[in-house]
């Protein structure tokens, strides 16, 4: 394997300080990772035995493009917030649930169908394995497509069903209108970046959402802050980063990849299993889009457009933190398909031992971090005045969730993994979905306020009993019948 190494430099001018620092930091992490990740042709990560630091090495790729993912629409808000005002950030917001429609059709479809392609090269059916890559990629582009022709036509309606205020309509329309015509892209990079992973090429992935990041940085900046843009010239600077990464994966699979494009054989039998097995995900996806409609709504009651912008914070924090988590889970899954066609049992159980202390280990130092830098944090996005007052106590509140979500995650994708999507939705539908919607509509008529925040913290603990059980009754199924549920013969 040839290394890889991209090296640029951008010559800023007319930028303050504290922006060139923010710019310089993101560029000598970018560097960083590049020189560290060192992924040999002879060290076969999916076959041969590794020690927990060979693992954690291993995971860096992985978490750092979930990571670089999560801060494409905190990036937005950051610059919106900053140069715009408070309102221009909760218009964002707003606009959440259209993006995980999008994100969550690309997931679904990229973690269903690759566990199954994964199953395919660990049995060493590699045409098999690209007939269904290239069908997918099929689907993948109608639907985009259909998505995109139907936000544009219903734009308006789909932003005030989404609960914007008229006050809000001239920052949420501008921004949903480009994420809309940005479907395709968006849900491409996106996929890219899972079957990346799949290909073993984990820093490839890496690779594709940190240049995304960079570029998302410099675009923004010149649209909102030095073109005054606003939310539109946000939008159309992720849009722009997004569709640069998006070719990136694109020249890969057409170039470089083993799993390559050919004549695709139409199994709908093949789809039917890849949205089933990453149902959970497409429903993590949809629920994030639902809990935030109604988080909205009820913050508002409380707030008005204030407390929306609270909300836009505390959920930016959220994405971040919770990509560590996704990282893992995205990162474990391809060992475990490829092991699950080769019928390597043991590697999947150190696979899943160094999951779990990794999940432990990052829960408690994410779990500080919240706690001791919050107000520091949170004046990424405002100063000092009322969305901070509204955002510091419900971090406050909110950041027990940190303990808790990272084993759920897991298990989420563990299951789909295994071709058990129907436990993996379970869990995944549990905690994003139904404990969220009754928390919030239960927890405020009592605590007011304070139960909004305790809502999403409270659904996750009692999901995590629900997947320990899970996961000990079912988790190792594979030992049992090989030939697993969900698997395609």
């Amino acid at each position: 394997m040839n290394k890889i190494f991209i090296k640029y430099s951008f010559i800023i001018l007319g930028v303050d300080n504290t922006f060139l620092k923010n710019f310089l930091t993101i560029y000598l992490l970018y560097s960083l990772v590049l020189d560290i990740v060192k992924l040999g042709e002879n060290m076969n990560c999916f076959e041969n035995k590794m020690s927990y630091p060979q693992f954690l090495k291993y995971l860096v790729p992985s978490v750092l493009t979930m990571i670089f993912l999560s801060f494409y629409t905190a990036i937005d808000g950051f610059f919106v917030s900053k140069y715009v005002n408070s309102d221009a950030l909760a218009g964002i917001n707003i606009v959440i649930p259209i993006t995980c429609i999008i994100f969550g059709t690309s997931v679904m479809l990229a973690t269903g169908s690759g566990a199954i392609i994964g199953e395919k090269l660990g049995q060493k059916k590699q045409q098999e394995a690209n007939e269904i890559f290239t069908f997918i990629n099929i689907v993948l582009l109608l639907l985009s497509t259909l998505f995109t022709i139907f936000g544009v036509v219903f734009l308006k309606p789909i932003c005030i069903f989404l609960g914007s205020s008229e006050k809000l309509l001239v920052h949420v329309l501008p921004y949903a209108l480009v994420i809309f015509l940005g479907s395709i892209p968006m849900s491409f990079k996106l996929f890219f970046e899972y079957l990346v992973r799949t290909d073993g090429r984990s820093d490839i992935g890496m690779i594709m959402s940190s240049i995304g990041l960079i570029l998302n940085v410099v675009f923004d900046y010149i649209l909102v802050a030095i073109f005054n843009l606003g939310t539109i010239g946000a939008a159309f600077g992720t849009l722009s980063s997004i569709s640069i990464s998006m070719l990136i994966g694109l020249v890969y699979f057409l170039k470089f990849s083993n799993i390559k494009f050919t004549k695709p054989k139409i199994d709908w039998n093949v789809l039917l299993k890849s949205c089933t097995n990453g149902s959970s995900e497409m429903l993590t996806e949809l629920s994030t889009g639902i809990t935030t409609f109604l988080f909205n709504i009820i913050i508002f009651k409380y707030f008005q457009e204030d407390g929306v912008a609270a909300v836009t914070i505390i959920m930016n924090i959220y994405y971040f933190f919770i990509s560590f988590y996704m990282g893992i889970a995205v990162g474990a899954a391809p060992i475990v398909s490829y092991n699950i066609g080769s019928k390597d049992y043991d590697k999947i159980n150190e696979t899943t031992r160094y999951s779990f202390m990794s999940i432990i280990i990052t829960a408690i130092i994410i779990t500080a971090i919240s706690y001791i830098f919050g107000k520091d944090i949170i004046h990424i996005f405002v100063e000092n005045g009322h969305v901070f007052d509204i955002t510091w106590y419900g971090l406050k509140i909110f950041n027990p969730i940190f303990l808790f979500i990272g084993f759920n995650v897991f298990i989420s994708g563990y299951f789909t993994t295994l071709g058990n999507g129907l436990l993996s939705a379970i869990v995944s539908t549990l905690r994003s979905l139904i404990l969220v919607v009754i928390y919030i509509l239960v927890l405020p008529t009592f605590m007011r306020v304070t139960g909004v925040w305790l809502t999403m913290p409270l659904a996750e603990l009692t999901t995590m009993f629900v997947s320990t059980y899970l996961y000990k009754k079912h988790g190792k199924s594979y030992m049992i019948t090989p030939n697993l549920q969900g698997a395609i013969n």
